[in-house]
């Protein structure tokens, strides 16, 4: 098998060394989240040489799914997201030591699923399992990647660390040192649905907008941004494992910013009070 690694990854060489291809062969990597930006992630994580990936997902593919989640195709409607990214990834690279959970990540079981990660890449459609991802990575010391997918061409990716402010703080939540009570809860919701109505001054459609407040319509996302947002969010990973000097990861409250309708399309933004609205993100 070690003689297959070297030629699975021998493209690799020159860019990184043989030193940094162990470091991705020893790395864990888990991956919340199995659709849109989570499957991308998880085939340029495999294709980068990630020898330890965990899947956490309990979501079946639907039709739905085939306009932007790479893992998805007619004959997988039906059947686990995550089951089918072990069944991908194992036929990119045998060697990959996979672990898949068929379970929502929640308060009581974040710390047993995460531990052991050297990354965690939050890849949730959910804005409360993303508050309890990140303060679990937080409490554990675990790096974790955020990302996020608006409508209509507009994304972003950072990372954050025990030592960078806090999600709930750069993304300014309503939760931050709360309980994650109905209450507080409800008010993380909402601001998906500010969200929506506020990608109005991006060029979304309105009546698509008033639809997803209502609850009558899905969250709206094309191929190329949900696969662009998981790629860029796979190789913060690849740098929080590589540790180069030259080579750093893009820490919060700094925040990789992608607007695919914008002429410079991908950018390091820095907020000026050290914070973002994510309402408008």
């Amino acid at each position: 098998m070690n003689d297959l690694n070297n030629e699975l990854f021998l493209r690799n060489y020159g860019v990184i060394t043989s030193g940094e291809q162990e470091k991705l062969s020893n790395a864990t990597v888990t991956v919340v989240g199995a659709g849109g930006v989570g499957g991308i992630t998880l085939i340029s994580l495999a294709r980068m040489g990630i020898g330890n990936i965990n899947v956490v997902d309990m979501d079946k593919f639907d039709y739905s799914n085939i306009n932007r989640q790479m893992l998805s195709s007619i004959s997988r409607v039906g059947q686990f997201k995550a089951s089918c990214a072990k069944e991908t990834l194992l036929d990119i690279n045998p060697n990959i030591n996979i672990k898949v959970y068929l379970e929502k990540l929640v308060e009581s079981n974040a710390y047993e699923i995460l531990k052991g990660s050297d990354v965690v890449i939050d890849a949730t459609d959910n804005l409360v399992s993303r508050v309890i991802i990140h303060r679990a990575c937080q409490k554990a010391q675990i790096p974790s990647v955020w990302i996020a997918v608006s409508p209509p061409f507009r994304g972003g990716v950072m990372t954050f660390t025990h030592e960078t402010p806090p999600y709930e703080l750069v993304l300014r939540h309503p939760s931050y040192n709360k309980q994650l009570t109905p209450e507080v809860i409800q008010q993380i919701s909402e601001i998906k649905n500010q969200r929506a109505k506020n990608s109005i001054e991006f060029g979304a459609l309105e009546d698509w907008a008033e639809s997803f407040v209502r609850g009558d319509a899905p969250w709206a996302v094309i191929c190329p941004i949900a696969n662009i947002v998981g790629i860029l969010a796979s190789f913060e990973a690849f740098k929080v494992i590589l540790k180069r000097e030259n080579l750093k990861p893009i820490y919060a409250p700094d925040l990789v910013k992608v607007n695919l309708a914008d002429l410079e399309m991908v950018k390091v933004e820095t907020p000026a009070n050290g914070s973002f609205d994510n309402g408008y993100l």
